[in-house]
């Protein structure tokens, strides 16, 4: 019985290693376009509290960086490549601004049952930017308001919990400061779905997870209707639980953005972050 039981739990693990690998070849955009890699850090805070039977309040929060200089391929675009990052030639090696971007949101959810959860957010973000000002590009910090709503679905099963995540984000996002835009602010909705499943493995968790970001506004539609999926998160995470209250999680984590230029997709920026969590639940104990 116990040799069955591991063959289960081998195959479980095999099926979920089969899926992430599927959804990572998915979601780099192995279409013949040019894929940039990049490494930084990603430190991360989740403070959480109970506020009854049902309900629970949390702030999440990270910050996204590239800690030193990186050489690395650029695509052919010049001007593209000014607005988004280092490097205009293949092998150029120049200073990169270290913060990506910087998160945080404050979330409240509702547990139905013992699968089903509601939760409602606001996030705020702030993502260093190149103005697309003609003659004299400026660097600025550009601000995006969102709230979000999402549906979560948890089966549990003896060894193993997967789940999927649908959200739906509303986005305030603000538009380049300098004139060159007729609104300061533009609205572009996203639905997101994540997979995920987590298991034990020693005195500690494992937790693997992929998503998917489409965008819902009318000028996502660039050059054709691939161009609305713009972004993945893959993830693979270790944690490990301090004591009743706190907890450690540490793991790579992929972050995927397509770029643009007036004609359409240029290829995929990859970045390859060292993530690390420290979750701390200020419930009381009764």
């Amino acid at each position: 019985m116990e040799k069955v039981r591991l063959r289960l739990m081998n195959l479980e693990t095999l099926r979920t290693a089969f899926a992430l690998v599927a959804c990572w070849i998915f979601l780099s955009g192995v279409q013949g376009q040019q894929n940039i890699q990049l490494t930084g850090v990603m430190p991360t805070v989740d403070v959480g509290l109970s506020l009854g039977e049902n309900w629970y309040f949390e702030n999440y929060s990270f910050a996204c960086v590239l800690p030193f200089e990186q050489s690395r391929p650029s695509f052919s675009q010049i001007q593209a490549m000014d607005v988004y990052g280092p490097g205009a030639e293949q092998g150029e090696f120049r200073g990169v601004r270290a913060l990506v971007f910087a998160y945080t949101e404050f979330d409240l959810t509702r547990t139905l049952n013992e699968a089903w959860s509601v939760t409602g957010s606001y996030t705020h973000e702030w993502v260093p930017k190149m103005s697309n000002r003609v003659w004299v590009p400026q660097r600025y910090t550009r601000d995006e308001h969102r709230t979000w709503l999402q549906v979560r679905r948890v089966q549990r099963g003896e060894r193993m919990e997967w789940w999927l995540r649908t959200r739906w984000d509303q986005r305030l996002i603000e538009n380049d400061p300098f004139g060159v835009d007729q609104d300061e602010w533009s609205w572009r909705p996203r639905a997101r779905q994540q997979f995920g499943a987590s298991w034990p493995v020693g005195g500690a968790v494992l937790t693997a997870s992929a998503e998917v970001f489409l965008e819902a506004w009318a000028g996502a539609n660039i050059s054709k209707g691939a161009d609305r999926f713009r972004e993945s998160w893959t993830s693979l995470q270790c944690s490990r639980q301090v004591n009743d209250r706190v907890k450690w999680e540490a793991g790579p984590l992929v972050v995927s953005w397509k770029q643009f230029d007036a004609n359409g997709s240029l290829g995929w920026t990859h970045y390859w972050y060292l993530q690390t969590t420290a979750f701390f639940d200020l419930t009381r104990s009764e």
